[in-house]
């Protein structure tokens, strides 16, 4: 199974150092991708991030590494095409890129945000609902 990974998941993951969100990302069971500009998106909320999870910045760099280690960065160009009808579908424009690739891999969006959850044009799991699915979880 494949799912693209939302912003809120990502920065969930990188302030808690453990909970259901991390063991689910490090599944051996499943690929995880996120579109590249959500590293920009961490980037600009680090300070943030950081103080949240109250690592230092080498620590959080470190954790961080170990993330990117088990998502696939998908590069713009191989979804871009996706990008106009993503914009018919998906209720907030910050979060097309999201849409256009889980168009473009016919996948589902992995986020808990409720108003990309109520939209119908495009599956959306949140973590409960991954957990759920059987044979997900490294036993």
């Amino acid at each position: 199974m494949m799912v693209v990974m939302d912003a809120s998941v990502l920065i969930s993951i990188l302030i808690s150092a453990s909970g259901s969100k991390r063991k689910l990302l490090f599944s051996s069971k499943w690929d995880v991708i996120f579109p590249g500009r959500l590293l920009l998106e961490v980037g600009k909320h680090w300070k943030e991030i950081r103080d949240k999870s109250e690592l230092s910045d080498e620590d959080l760099e470190s954790s961080f590494s170990l993330i990117r280690k088990q998502v696939n960065v998908i590069p713009l160009d191989e979804y871009r095409s996706n990008l106009p009808g993503a914009k018919d579908v998906c209720p907030h424009m910050k979060d097309v890129e999201y849409f256009a690739l889980a168009l473009k891999l016919n996948c589902p969006i992995w986020s808990e945000d409720k108003l990309i959850r109520e939209q119908h044009n495009a599956k959306v799991l949140n973590t409960r609902e991954l957990l759920e699915l059987p044979g997900l979880i490294d036993a």
